[in-house]
C-alpha cells in the first residue's frame, strides 16, 4: 500500500488493471449467462419435447392396441350373437347360483368352447363371458387364466372397475388393464335383451411384450450422461399408487416419501400439478424436470437431468473467457509499466530537486540540488523556470531569515515581560519592512498603557479608589483592560458604600431582631405544651375508636354466622318442600293403585254374579260352583270394603301432607324474609364498620399530625434560642462591616445612611400575628373535635 501511495506509475497501473477486470468480468458474466440460460432453454425446450413425444408414442400404442381390441371385440360380438337368458334356470359357478345364459338352446354357463376357439383365432387374446344377476356381474365362462394355469371363473366385476358404471348402464367401455400379471387392451361389451343388460361379453388383447418393449424404450433413454425418464403410477384408487413403474433403479418402489434434500416432497407435488416443470435438491446436486401426465393410463412420465451437465460447457467457456482476461491483463499492465517508467523518469528527477528545495525552506538542509534535465521537451522547459526561481528564493530566504531570527529573540523578550526590546535588522521584503514597524509601534503603545494601569492598581492596592485610567485612543483588548480596571474600582467602590449602608442597617435592626426572637421564644413554649396535651388527649380517643373498631367487626362476624343459619334453615326447609311433594306423589300413586283394586273388586262382584246364575241354571251340577261364587263376592266385598278404607286414609294423608308442604313453604317465605331482614342488618353493620374503620383512621392521621406539628413546635422552640444567639453575633458584625468602611477611600462614604427596613419590620409583625391565629384556629379545631368524640 505505501508503494501505492507513493509511486504514480502503480497508480496507473493499478486503475488500469482495476478497469480492465472489471471490463473483463463484466464480460465474462454476460458470455456466460447468456451461454447458460440459451444452454438451459434449449435443454428445457428439448426434454420437453421429447418429452411431448413419448407421451404421443403412447398415445399412439393406445391407440393401436384399442383398434385392435375393438376389431377382436368384435369378432367375439359375432360369436356369441343371439345370447339369451333363462333366470328360471340357473347354474352354480364356483360359489353363486347364475342364472343360465343360452346359445341355440345350449348352456353357455361352465362352457368355454366359444371363448377358448376365440383365444385360438386370435393367437392369445382372451375372452369372458359374465351374466348378470342383480346388479353383479359374475364371469361363468372364460379363456384367461390365473399365475397357477386355472381359469379365473366365479369371479365378480369389480365394483370400483372404470368400466362397471359404463357397461351398466349400456355402454361399451375399451381401456387397458393388468389382469394377473399380465397387461390387457380390454373392452367390455353390453348384451341386452329387451332393452336390458342381460349379461357382458370381454376380450382382453394381450399387449405385454409391446408394453415391455414400450417401458424398455422408455427406460433406456437418457439426458445428457446422467439424466433419465421414468414413469410413476398417478391412479390414486390404485394400490400401487405413487409407486414407480419404469426407473433405472427404483421400479416397483414407492415415491410418494422420497424428500429432496430441503425437505420437499417433490413426488406428491408433481402428482399434484400433473405437468410442468420442478426443480430440487438430490444428493447435492440441483435437477430440474419436466412432467406430463397420460390421463387414459394414470401414468405420470417424469424426465430430468441435473444442472450441472447442463452448465458443464458454459463453464468450460467461462473458464477460457477468464483466462483470457488474466492474460490480456498481464501484457497491458507490463506495456503501461514500461511506458510509464521511460516517461516518468524525467518527472522523478524534478521531484528530487523539488523535494531538495522544500527541505531547505523547512531548514533541513543547508543546500539546495538543482534539477538536472537537460532535455528539450516539456520537463526540461519547466526544470529550467524551477531552477532560476530556486535560486532568486534562496536569496530572500537568507535575508528574510536574519529578521525573523531577531524578531524571535524580541518576542521572546516580549514573553518574559520586557517591553523595552526593538527590531533593528533592514530586509528587501517590504511586507517585512511593514511587519517590523508594527511590532516596534505595538511595543511602544503596549509600554505607556501597561505604565498606566499599574499606576492605577497601585493605587487600589492601598485602598485608593478614587482615581480612573483614561480610556482615550484605546481600543480592542488594551481598552477592555482599561473599562475592566475601572469597572473593578466602580464595583468595589459600590461594594463598600453597599457593605457600610447594610452595617449601619444591620445595627439599627439587630435591637428590633432580639425582641422578637424573644416573643417567638416565648410562644414557641407555649403551642409546645398546648401541643403536648392536645396529643395526649387524642392518643385517648384514638384509643376508644379502636376499641369500637374491633367490637363492630366481630358484630359483622356474628352476622354472617346468622345469615349462614337462616340460608341453611331455608335449604332445609325447601327439601321438607320437595320430600312433602315426594309423599304426595306416592300417595296418589297409592291412590290409584287403590281405585285399581276398587275395579278389580266391582268386576270380581259382577263375574261371581253371573258365576250364581249359571250356577243356578246348572241345577243340581251347579251347587258347589254356587258356594265358590257366593265366597267370591264375600271376598270382593271385602276388598271393595278395604280398598274404601285405604282410600279414606290415604286421603287424609294426602290432605296432611298438603298442610305439611303449605307449613314448609310459609317456612320458606319467613327464612326468606329474616334473610333479607339479615343482609340489611349485616349491610347496616358493615356500613358502619367501615365508617368506623374511617374515623379511626381520619383520627390516626390527626394524632400523626399533632405529633409531627409537637416536633415541629419543639425544634421551632430550639431554633427560637439559636435565633437569638446569632441575632447576638449579626448585631456584633454589623458594627465591624461599618468600622472596616469606613478605613477606606472611595466617593460618598461620608454621604451613607443606614436603609428604611419599616416595611420589612411590618412585615414580620404581620408574619408573627398570621401564624398565631392559625396556631389558635388549630388549636380551637382540635378542642372541637375532641369534644364531639
Amino acid at each position: 500500500m505505501d508503494f501505492l501511495k507513493k509511486s504514480v506509475i502503480a497508480k496507473v497501473i493499478f486503475v488500469s488493471i482495476i478497469s480492465i477486470i472489471i471490463s473483463m468480468s463484466i464480460l465474462t458474466y454476460l458470455v456466460v449467462s447468456n451461454t447458460s440460460k440459451a444452454m438451459k432453454n434449449s435443454n428445457e425446450m428439448s426434454i420437453s419435447k421429447e418429452l411431448s413425444l413419448l407421451v404421443e408414442n403412447i398415445n399412439t400404442f393406445n391407440k393401436v392396441a384399442k383398434t385392435g381390441a375393438n376389431v377382436n371385440g368384435d369378432i367375439f360380438l359375432n360369436m356369441v350373437d343371439g345370447i339369451k337368458i333363462n333366470k328360471n334356470q340357473s347354474v352354480k359357478v364356483g360359489e353363486f347360483e347364475t342364472p343360465a345364459l343360452l346359445i341355440d338352446n345350449e348352456v353357455v354357463n361352465l362352457n368355454f368352447k366359444i371363448v377358448d376357439e376365440f383365444t385360438k383365432m386370435t393367437k392369445g387374446s382372451v375372452a369372458t363371458i359374465f351374466v348378470r344377476k342383480g346388479d353383479d356381474f359374475i364371469r361363468v365362462s372364460t379363456s384367461l387364466k390365473k399365475e397357477d394355469g386355472n381359469r379365473a371363473i366365479g369371479t365378480k366385476l369389480d365394483i370400483s372397475h372404470p368400466g362397471y358404471k359404463k357397461v351398466l348402464e349400456g355402454e361399451t367401455y375399451l381401456g387397458k388393464a393388468v389382469l394377473f400379471g399380465k397387461s390387457y387392451m380390454t373392452k367390455y361389451i353390453p348384451i341386452k335383451q329387451d332393452g336390458e343388460v342381460i349379461a357382458i361379453a370381454f376380450i382382453g388383447s394381450d399387449i405385454s411384450e409391446d408394453l415391455a418393449h414400450l417401458t424398455e424404450t422408455i427406460n433406456s433413454k437418457k439426458i445428457g450422461k446422467t439424466g433419465y425418464y421414468y414413469i410413476i403410477d398417478s391412479n390414486e384408487k390404485s394400490k400401487k399408487y405413487g409407486y414407480f413403474l419404469v426407473h433405472p433403479k427404483l421400479k416397483d418402489k414407492s415415491a410418494l416419501e422420497l424428500v429432496d434434500t430441503n425437505g420437499v416432497s417433490f413426488v406428491k407435488e408433481m402428482l399434484t400439478k400433473k405437468e410442468g416443470q420442478l426443480n430440487y435438491l438430490w444428493e447435492g446436486l440441483d435437477k430440474f424436470v419436466f412432467f406430463k401426465t397420460y390421463e387414459e393410463w394414470n401414468w405420470l412420465i417424469v424426465g430430468g437431468v441435473s444442472s450441472n451437465e447442463i452448465f458443464e460447457e458454459a463453464n468450460k467457456i467461462m473458464y477460457l473467457i477468464i483466462i483470457l482476461s488474466i492474460i490480456t491483463v498481464l501484457i497491458i499492465s507490463i506495456s503501461i509499466f514500461i511506458s510509464m517508467k521511460v516517461l516518468l523518469k524525467s518527472l522523478t528527477n524534478i521531484k528530487n530537486g523539488l523535494l531538495s528545495f522544500f527541505q531547505y525552506l523547512n531548514r533541513e538542509t543547508n543546500s539546495i540540488n538543482k534539477i538536472d534535465i537537460n532535455s528539450e521537451d516539456e520537463f526540461g522547459v519547466m526544470a529550467k523556470q524551477i531552477n532560476e526561481n530556486i535560486e532568486k528564493i534562496e536569496k530572500t530566504v537568507k535575508d528574510d531569515r536574519k529578521l525573523i531570527d531577531e524578531t524571535i529573540i524580541v518576542l521572546n523578550e516580549f514573553e518574559q515581560g520586557d517591553l523595552c526590546q526593538r527590531l533593528n535588522v533592514s530586509v528587501d521584503n517590504p511586507a517585512l519592512m511593514e511587519l517590523k514597524t508594527v511590532l516596534n509601534k505595538m511595543a511602544d503603545n503596549l509600554e505607556t498603557n501597561i505604565e498606566i494601569i499599574l499606576n492605577i492598581l497601585e493605587q487600589y492596592s492601598n485602598y485608593n479608589y478614587l482615581n480612573k485610567i483614561p480610556t482615550k485612543d484605546l481600543k480592542a483588548h488594551l481598552l477592555k483592560l482599561a473599562n475592566g480596571v475601572n469597572t473593578l474600582g466602580g464595583s468595589i467602590t459600590e461594594m463598600l458604600v453597599e457593605n457600610k449602608s447594610m452595617g449601619l442597617t444591620l445595627d439599627e435592626t439587630s435591637n428590633d431582631l432580639l425582641k422578637n426572637v424573644d416573643n417567638l421564644n416565648h410562644s414557641s413554649t407555649e403551642a409546645a405544651s398546648s401541643l403536648e396535651q392536645t396529643a395526649a388527649a387524642l392518643e385517648e380517643i384514638t384509643s376508644n375508636i379502636r376499641n369500637t373498631t374491633e367490637n363492630i367487626a366481630k358484630m359483622a362476624t356474628f352476622s354472617n354466622e346468622v345469615t349462614k343459619s337462616a340460608v341453611d334453615g331455608e335449604k332445609l326447609a325447601t327439601q321438607t318442600t320437595t320430600a312433602m311433594e315426594d309423599i304426595n306423589t306416592q300417595v296418589s300413586a297409592i291412590n290409584e293403585a287403590i281405585t285399581v283394586i276398587d275395579q278389580i273388586a266391582f268386576q270380581t262382584n259382577i263375574l261371581s254374579l253371573n258365576a250364581a246364575v249359571e250356577a243356578a241354571t246348572a241345577g243340581e251340577a251347579g251347587k258347589g260352583f254356587a258356594v265358590v261364587a257366593q265366597e267370591v263376592r264375600n271376598l270382593a266385598s271385602r276388598s271393595a270394603e278395604a280398598a274404601r278404607e285405604i282410600k279414606a286414609i290415604v286421603e287424609n294423608a294426602t290432605s296432611k301432607a298438603n298442610q305439611g308442604k303449605e307449613i314448609a313453604s310459609n317456612m320458606i317465605q319467613g327464612y326468606k324474609q329474616l334473610n333479607e331482614n339479615i343482609s340489611n342488618t349485616t349491610k347496616l353493620i358493615f356500613d358502619v364498620e367501615n365508617a368506623s374503620k374511617e374515623q379511626l383512621l381520619g383520627i390516626e392521621q390527626i394524632n400523626d399530625a399533632i405529633n409531627r406539628l409537637d416536633q415541629q413546635t419543639q425544634q421551632n422552640a430550639m431554633i427560637a434560642s439559636e435565633a437569638k444567639n446569632v441575632a447576638i453575633i449579626t448585631d456584633e458584625i454589623s458594627k465591624l462591616v461599618v468600622s472596616s468602611a469606613n478605613k477606606k477611600e472611595f466617593e460618598g462614604k461620608d454621604n451613607v445612611k443606614a436603609k428604611n427596613v419599616t416595611t420589612n419590620e411590618k412585615k414580620v409583625e404581620e408574619k408573627i400575628l398570621k401564624d398565631k391565629t392559625e396556631y389558635n384556629s388549630i388549636k380551637k379545631h382540635q378542642e372541637d373535635d375532641w369534644e364531639s368524640f
